[in-house]
């Protein structure tokens, strides 16, 4: 069984969905038992898929151990043989090969995407490609983003300017509060991966001149 081809395409442009949907649930409900989950099916295990990559997109590993979370949970439920669960490793395969070939998992724009918005709420680049590596972004595709954000010094100290415009350090603290939270300020740049000059450099900047960077 494969994909269809208009379930595909609306997978490639998955919409944005936020990782906490903040689902209720009526309180007499939080006291009915938890229904086992049926037993795993290509069809189901496809849905399962489907359903993943519309809401939150992502590289290609999380789609991976979604799915594997799934067979796993369906096998304790009907106390299946592990030889049985193992073997679903080549369905697994196949839906994930299947859906990058279509264009719905593209582990490259994913770690381009997540470069950017890292960078932008002040994550060092060393931090950025820290991230993308536990999330199984493979080496060449971290590369290729953290090359597309920019000249790397430029990128660094940008990040470095948007962590200490969020965390109101340095230059964006009230003046007579500068010279004591001094060394504090840089020591938080320097915890979030930046190296020590570049945070001194930001907390000593002076607020006149951040109109021009």
């Amino acid at each position: 069984m494969t994909i269809g081809a208009s379930a595909l395409a609306h997978l490639a442009n998955p919409p944005h969905v936020a990782d906490d949907p903040g689902m209720s649930y009526a309180e007499d409900d939080l006291h009915k038992p938890k229904r086992p989950p049926p037993p795993m099916t290509r069809t189901r295990l496809r849905q399962i898929a489907e359903d993943y990559v519309s809401r939150f997109g992502g590289p290609s590993s999380n789609l991976r151990r979604v799915l594997k979370r799934h067979i796993d949970k369906a096998a304790r439920a009907h106390q299946e043989d592990p030889d049985v669960t193992r073997g679903w490793q080549t369905e697994v395969d196949a839906i994930v090969q299947e859906f990058c070939r279509a264009g719905a998992l593209d582990d490259a724009r994913y770690a381009q995407n997540a470069a950017q918005h890292l960078a932008h709420r002040g994550v060092a680049p060393r931090v950025v490609a820290y991230r993308l590596q536990q999330k199984g972004i493979q080496q060449d595709d971290i590369r290729s983003a953290l090359a597309d954000l920019g000249e790397p010094r430029q990128v660094e100290w940008q990040a470095a300017l948007h962590l200490a415009r969020r965390r109101r350090l340095g230059p964006y603290r009230p003046a007579d509060e500068r010279k004591e939270r001094r060394q504090k300020d840089a020591a938080v740049l320097a915890r979030a991966g930046f190296p020590p000059s570049v945070a001194f450099k930001i907390v000593d900047l002076d607020p006149a001149e951040l109109d021009a960077l």
